[in-house]
């Protein structure tokens, strides 16, 4: 009798996916959801800030902040975006927190999507009052409660979406692969503070104040979507290989 040399068997290793969190680790399908909850809430709003501002009688989209889109006829539709972005932007949190995890800002950053969030649903439930000639004829007056409340909300909102691009530029900075990101995050929450503050020296209205609130908001969105993006091409589904292992002998 004869022992043939053992013959190859085939075993299947299954890859884990490349990418997904930061630290390499595959994102489940609902975080993927989530954050594109908030991605998509974004365009959204954008969508229909701009087109409201256009088609408005009266309204000057350069020198008017978004808000002022809540008042007069159809000022509801405004208000209705600020409700379902910022539901959007809180339901997005859980997909942060499992894009950071575990490591620097994986709560911080996701409780400030939250803030931010509570903001503009709240900025949509009180209007602000009327200034700078919108609704057309109006005046400054005395301010109101709702439009105090509006006023906070704003603020907080913005405070938490410049703060959570140095949460996110901290955590870039200690993360292999993402370290040139830090700057782009950094830049990112200088300008919105920045931008914030020259709509803040224009009086919230008139001159370019419009377009200063715009650009704020737009820096934050920017790197979240570029994050993201990158996020998403550095994924790749799992891979199926067939390693040698044991055979069976055969015996002649």
């Amino acid at each position: 009798m004869s022992t043939p040399a053992p013959a190859p068997a085939h075993r299947t290793v299954t890859r884990r996916p490349s990418g997904g969190g930061l630290n390499g680790r595959a994102l489940p399908v609902r975080a993927w959801l989530l954050l594109a909850a908030g991605t998509v809430g974004g365009v959204a709003f954008t969508g229909v800030y701009l087109a409201e501002g256009a088609t408005r009688a009266g309204y000057r989209a350069l020198a008017q902040p978004i808000s002022a889109l809540s008042l007069g006829p159809g000022g509801s539709m405004q208000q209705l975006n600020f409700v379902i972005f910022g539901v959007l932007v809180c339901l997005s949190a859980p997909g942060w927190r499992a894009v950071l995890a575990p490591g620097r800002g994986a709560l911080a950053f996701p409780v400030l999507r939250v803030i931010a969030g509570v903001g503009l649903v709240m900025d949509g439930l009180f209007a602000q009052d009327p200034s700078g000639g919108y609704p057309p004829g109006a005046r400054a007056g005395v301010a109101t409660l709702h439009g105090q409340v509006h006023t906070l909300f704003a603020m907080i909102t913005i405070t938490a979406l410049a703060s959570g691009c140095f949460v996110l530029a901290a955590r870039f900075a200690v993360e292999p692969g993402w370290r040139r990101w830090a700057v782009f995050a950094a830049a990112a929450g200088v300008s919105t503070i920045v931008f914030i503050t020259a709509f803040g020296a224009a009086g919230g209205h008139g001159g370019l104040a419009g377009l200063w609130e715009r650009a704020a908001g737009g820096a934050t969105s920017v790197l979240t979507v570029a994050v993201l993006f990158r996020l998403a091409a550095a994924s790749r589904p799992a891979v199926r290989t067939h390693c040698p292992g044991a055979a069976a002998r055969e015996v002649a």
